[in-house]
């Protein structure tokens, strides 16, 4: 991106929206030895409503116009707009106010900049020569215009840090027109719906399966899996979304089964205690996940506009031979979440009990492929089980088959391909349910 021959630095805002449970049932789990892995008749009438639901996700906002510096004029008009932008930028929704993710040209310039930082009053929170990205938080918005201006050719994209969380889900909204609105749980019929109602016990042996999420606690359907733990949100408390991902991958006792309960898995804390991160935090997350030996990563979040930064850590991780699993989301737009819009990740939209589009599911033309996402059972914070709807369930799902994969021999760059070929057919359109509804091999 070129400024008068050189770097142009854009400054992109967009609300950030991500997705998880919705209204959850749960009850307390059983500390047991795992059941066979075959489903038997079991029934959640007696269950509870969660005494505190998780709260609706905000409305979906237009994002602000674009800033580019080559459209400001000259040095002195350029420094003014740009302060008077960032302050602006501060006061946005969904956007980490006094912070901005950089990317620069070389490595050496992410060092220069730590040298100006103090005279700047400018914060480096973290910086990775592996992407040439740095996460800056400022108070000085006039000297920071100053220094992007004057120092315009170490940059090569500048943009604000834009809020990831994990709510709810929405009221059946009537956005998405063509969504044909399912909403059938699938409850106890997950496993055989996918075609894996059958020994499951050395599925996903030697994968790991890096979980980006909130952070996995201890649970009875987890108490024999190996989990690493790295916490990156520095949070005292932790919010159970990624605890039920982790049981969908490789949960071990019933009913909170996981696809694959021989993977290894990488718990890395990405979220506060109210399920609230970032796309910076998120991408030096891809970048652990793929320096501890992660085989799979699973995104059950995302944010409604790109990030150059979360999308060049996509890139280093696909590089790397990483499966990356994202879901679609949950406004019920026709516009896919990132890290789920990029190129080579698997996107992943949620379907009901009756393959029918679930009616919070994001639709896009690129949406890879559909997974049970409606009324689906999995492990919960203090032990307990859940029983709740969304693309962030689909999406764990699908790094489950995607392990169990793995573990019988396919190779990361074929599994997209084979899980295109052995879905399930609806007939609904592409943008809806992407190939069809995942299905075992």
């Amino acid at each position: 991106m070129q400024v008068d021959g050189k770097v142009k630095a854009v400054l992109c805002i967009t609300v950030a929206l991500s997705f998880a449970f919705g209204v959850y049932l749960f009850r307390k789990a059983p500390d047991r030895e795992p059941a066979p892995q075959s489903p038997a008749a079991h029934q959640f009438a007696d269950w509870e409503h969660a005494t505190e639901p998780e709260p609706p996700s905000p409305a979906v906002s237009p994002a602000p116009s674009a800033v580019e510096m080559r459209d400001l004029p000259g040095k002195k008009d350029f420094s003014n707009s740009l302060a008077g932008y960032l302050r602006h930028l501060a006061e946005q929704p969904g956007v980490v106010p006094g912070e901005l993710l950089l990317k620069f040209r070389f490595a050496s310039d992410i060092a220069a900049l730590r040298s100006r930082a103090g005279s700047l009053g400018l914060t480096v929170l973290w910086s990775d020569s592996r992407l040439n990205a740095a996460r800056i938080a400022y108070t000085n918005s006039d000297a920071l215009a100053e220094e992007l201006q004057s120092n315009s050719e170490a940059y090569e994209d500048i943009g604000p840090n834009l809020v990831m969380r994990i709510p709810g889900l929405p009221a059946e909204p009537e956005i998405d027109s063509e969504n044909p609105g399912g909403s059938v749980p699938f409850r106890e019929a997950l496993m055989e719906s996918i075609g894996a109602n059958q020994d499951r016990s050395q599925w996903g042996e030697g994968v790991t399966v890096a979980i980006l999420d909130s952070g996995v606690l201890d649970h009875p359907s987890l108490k024999n899996v190996e989990v690493t733990r790295f916490d990156l949100s520095n949070s005292d408390e932790i919010n159970g979304h990624g605890t039920a991902m982790a049981s969908l991958v490789a949960g071990q006792v019933y009913p909170a089964e996981g696809i694959a309960p021989a993977s290894s898995l990488l718990d890395l804390r990405i979220t506060d205690k109210n399920g609230v991160s970032n796309t910076g935090l998120v991408a030096e997350g891809i970048l652990s996940a793929a320096d501890q030996g992660a085989n799979v990563i699973n995104i059950s979040l995302g944010a409604l506009g790109d990030s150059a930064v979360l999308r060049a850590a996509i890139e280093y991780a696909r590089e790397r031979n990483i499966v990356v699993v994202a879901a679609a989301g949950n406004e019920q737009v026709t516009q896919l979440a990132f890290p789920a819009a990029y190129s080579g990740v698997i996107s992943v939209g949620a379907v009901d009990a009756e393959n029918t589009q679930a009616y919070f599911s994001n639709s896009g033309e690129t949406l890879s492929i559909s997974a049970p996402g409606v009324g689906i059972v999995s492990a919960y914070k203090e032990g307990q089980l859940v029983m709740g709807s969304g693309t962030s369930q689909a999406t764990a799902i699908t790094s489950g088959v995607v392990s169990a994969l793995l573990s019988r021999g396919y190779q990361a760059g074929d599994i997209l391909q084979i899980l295109e070929q052995h879905a399930f057919q609806t007939g609904a359109p592409r943008a809806q349910v992407g190939a069809g509804v995942i299905r075992i091999p």
